[in-house]
């Protein structure tokens, strides 16, 4: 059999596999759902300090091919989430907690919390495109790297950063130097694209309600982008930060094409909003089979492996 665990500092991840935050992790009984599955970890909701209702109905659509989402962060809470990671520990798998401030300072507030909690990880999410008149944190360089150096003061924990995509090499460049700069420990590529919508032609209206219409995009369609979020910001890591790949997977080759570009953990987004936790058996085994049929000792092996194709003459 291939190796297949997975690592964030210390932390096992056996196997490096489980949900994207936004998915199965509003509830103490979604995130059991996925720690009885055979995920080999979960990542909570992104919480707030105080509990959020979100925006309102319908912020969320999807079809087998995308997902559009204006959920604006419902969530329970950040005192929720310890709570339940004191009983859920049982289960001796990592649990991460995904945190965002909606002001700077509360960044800091939930860090003090989840630094004292059962969780093992904490993920920092710079990345939320669906607060109306909010600006994503990540796309503002000066800001993102004052939290993310006062974050790393307050955090012993290992400290990871989910980032939104972004559309210029120059950008992931800048962004990357933060990130390595901070010593983060790891980094999910990525959250959904922020300015997607969906038209219902026969009803002449958009899918969802929140923001004009307009959400963050998801799902199959997303992951091309994904793919080559990876591929570049693993180019500026050199190893040095593991990456989450988050986007678009829903079968083992999906998984095997993250792993190729540079990721070495993978969380479930729409796919898992669709099929509920079975999935990730699904996917590990169809991945099993394509380590096994490359003969891969590990799967490692074949982490930021990926090649360019031959040059070949082209026929005008």
């Amino acid at each position: 059999m291939t190796e297949f665990i997975g690592f964030i500092g210390d932390i096992k991840f056996h196997p490096p596999i489980m949900n994207a935050s936004g998915v199965l992790c509003t509830t103490e009984e979604d995130l059991q759902a996925v720690l009885e599955s055979r995920a080999g970890a979960c990542v909570t909701k992104t919480m707030t300090l105080e509990p959020r209702e979100g925006n309102p109905k319908p912020r969320c659509f999807w079809t087998q091919d995308f997902s559009v989402n204006s959920m604006g962060i419902p969530n329970k809470g950040v005192e929720y989430y310890v709570e339940a990671a004191r009983r859920l520990k049982k289960y001796q798998k990592p649990m991460i907690a995904s945190m965002a401030g909606l002001q700077k300072e509360e960044y800091f507030l939930l860090s003090e919390k989840l630094e004292k909690s059962d969780f093992h990880a904490i993920e920092v999410n710079l990345s939320c495109p669906n607060l109306e008149g909010k600006e994503i944190f990540a796309y503002d360089f000066q800001l993102a790297k004052e939290v993310l150096y006062q974050l790393r003061k307050r955090i012993s924990k290992p400290m990871g950063v989910k980032l939104p995509p972004y559309s210029s090499r120059y950008h992931i460049q800048e962004i990357a130097k933060i990130l390595l700069e901070v010593s983060v420990d790891f980094v999910s590529l990525s959250n959904s694209f922020p300015l997607g919508t969906a038209i219902l032609s026969e009803k002449e209206e958009t899918a969802i309600l929140p923001n004009g219409g307009i959400g963050g995009l998801g799902g199959k369609a997303f992951r091309p982008i994904v793919l080559g979020q990876i591929l570049l910001f693993q180019r500026h890591f050199k190893g040095q930060i593991p990456i989450i790949g988050v986007g678009g997977i829903e079968k083992g080759v999906h998984l095997y094409e993250h792993l190729l570009a540079g990721a070495s953990l993978f969380q479930i987004g729409t796919a898992l909003l669709r099929e509920g936790p079975f999935l990730f058996q699904k996917i590990l085994e169809e991945a099993n089979h394509i380590f096994q049929q490359k003969g891969l000792s590990s799967y490692r092996d074949k982490c930021g492996k990926v090649k360019a194709p031959s040059p070949k003459d082209q026929k005008e």
